[in-house]
């Protein structure tokens, strides 16, 4: 029964969402972390959120952009070649990254709630410094094979 009980606790394990944080010198912080639902083959989704600081977010979450399985490898890519990246949800919502400065941004347009809880085209943005650029594409790679564990 023990085997069997370390199996099950080994699998659980990788399949259990855990998310990668770092936040920016003024308290910004950009996540990343699989969905961790049941999807078809290319519609797992890896979520990429950023969070403002407490002093310009009221709360505690950011709207996330749903990266597909499909599309995340693209986006992986460019951050290791540091490319330029886009693409597009539909709906006007967006994300792109792209070299700048010693860096790289990372921006999304997705309809949330804004600040006042009324629905709105929201926007994101932050520069991921080049110390921090493989360390994001390391993050989404774990991620992405996350979410295809999920994909039936």
């Amino acid at each position: 029964m023990t085997d069997f009980q370390d199996a099950l606790n080994a699998v659980t394990a990788e399949l259990t969402p855990h998310p990668w944080d770092w936040w920016t010198t003024d308290g910004t912080r950009l996540r990343v972390i699989p969905e961790g639902l049941r999807q078809d083959p290319g519609d797992g989704v890896v979520e990429i959120q950023i969070c403002e600081a407490a002093h310009v977010q009221v709360t505690p979450d950011g709207p996330e952009y749903p990266v597909r399985t499909a599309e995340a490898p693209g986006l992986i890519d460019a951050l290791t070649n540091r490319t330029e990246w886009t693409t597009s949800g539909g709906f006007g919502e967006g994300l792109t990254v792209r070299p700048e400065g010693d860096g790289m941004r990372l921006a999304y347009t997705v309809w949330a709630h804004d600040t006042t809880g009324q629905g709105a085209d929201v926007d994101r943005t932050v520069l991921v410094p080049e110390e921090q650029r493989l360390p994001l594409a390391s993050a989404l790679r774990r991620a992405l094979d996350v979410a295809r564990g999920w994909e039936s």
